[in-house]
């Protein structure tokens, strides 16, 4: 079997799985789905107040050079938090098509139910603990091989220089 047909197995596989899988009874999904519901509207009204606050630096009135700075600081601030929460509103619109279509509970890695405890502490999530686990493991090792690199070309580095006449 190529790769590409095992990879076309493993996601049909994982597709059937899914949909015989329902690992939330219908009397959750409600309360998950109430619960997103109030998480997205809170969202909402913080944001509103922020869409009224100008998003362009504007000299303070008889500002200084910190006067302008720290206004500058408040207002990326502001963006940094809508940046966020734009993020968020993503991720629960995504968690509640997943409760209509019938994924939500699901992991989008293995296909296993993502246990009860782990979908009320966040119910946006889309993988079980375990995959969680063991993405943040691989991100780890490419941090980890990343600064390797980096050390392994200042030193070489160093020593092309103390090769130096």
């Amino acid at each position: 079997m190529t790769n590409s047909a095992q990879w076309l197995h493993w996601l049909s596989h994982t597709e059937t799985h899914r949909k015989e899988v329902m690992p939330v009874n219908k009397k959750e999904l409600k309360a998950f789905k109430q619960q997103l519901l109030r998480q997205k509207e809170a969202i909402l009204r913080e944001i509103s107040p922020k869409a009224d606050t100008p998003t362009v630096a504007r000299e303070p009135e008889g500002g200084d050079v910190c006067d302008i700075a720290s206004s500058d600081r408040a207002m990326d601030l502001r963006l940094r938090l809508t940046e966020r929460e734009r993020e968020k509103l993503r991720e629960i619109e995504e968690a509640l098509e997943r409760i209509d279509d019938g994924t939500f509970g699901i992991c989008d890695k293995c296909g296993e139910k993502i246990p009860m405890g782990r979908l009320k502490a966040m119910p946006s999530t889309t993988v079980c603990v375990k995959c969680k686990s063991e993405e943040e493991r691989r991100q780890k090792l490419q941090r980890s091989a990343g600064e390797a690199l980096l050390f392994r070309d200042l030193a070489v580095g160093d020593l092309a220089k103390e090769e130096e006449p």
